[in-house]
């Protein structure tokens, strides 16, 4: 048995080593008879859980401790305010941050758009432009030799 599966094994059936597979039992015996302390210190840990589980099983909580938790519960709906200083914002404060950023990002993205236009005009080639605008007066203004004068 390795260590991986001991502690595989007692997070499963816990440290009393009785309610483990039979054919476990041995080699988690051996184990924690020479295996490294760290896994008898797991082993106890374990075994002191499983006191405190066995502790008091059977009681039942009284009727008053009942209705403690359960008054207690239905006051927890609402947050007291902390104490010390606490800024006032006005209601509108969000959506108008919401509404700032929208706009600077509507800004960004139109100020980037005239370099795309540029770079998909200069793949164009001038007869196609000229097709485009018909001869006319654009054209002059739309064909990159005129640029480029």
């Amino acid at each position: 048995m390795n260590e991986q599966r001991f502690i595989e094994l007692l997070a499963s059936y816990g440290a009393e080593l009785s309610r483990w597979p039979l054919d476990e039992r041995g080699a988690a015996e051996e184990l924690l008879e020479f295996g490294p302390h760290r896994l008898k210190d797991l082993w106890e840990s374990e075994r002191v859980f499983d006191r405190l589980l066995t502790l008091d099983k059977d009681g039942q909580p009284s009727i008053a401790l009942e209705t403690r938790v359960l008054s207690a519960a239905a006051g927890r709906g609402r947050v007291a305010p902390r104490a010390g200083l606490r800024l006032r914002t006005p209601q509108w404060a969000a959506g108008g941050a919401i509404a700032a950023s929208l706009a600077l990002g509507f800004a960004v993205g139109y100020a980037g758009e005239p370099a795309a236009r540029a770079a998909a005009a200069s793949t164009v080639d001038a007869p196609q432009m000229l097709a485009l605008s018909e001869g006319g007066s654009a054209a002059v203004l739309l064909s990159p030799e005129t640029a480029a004068n």
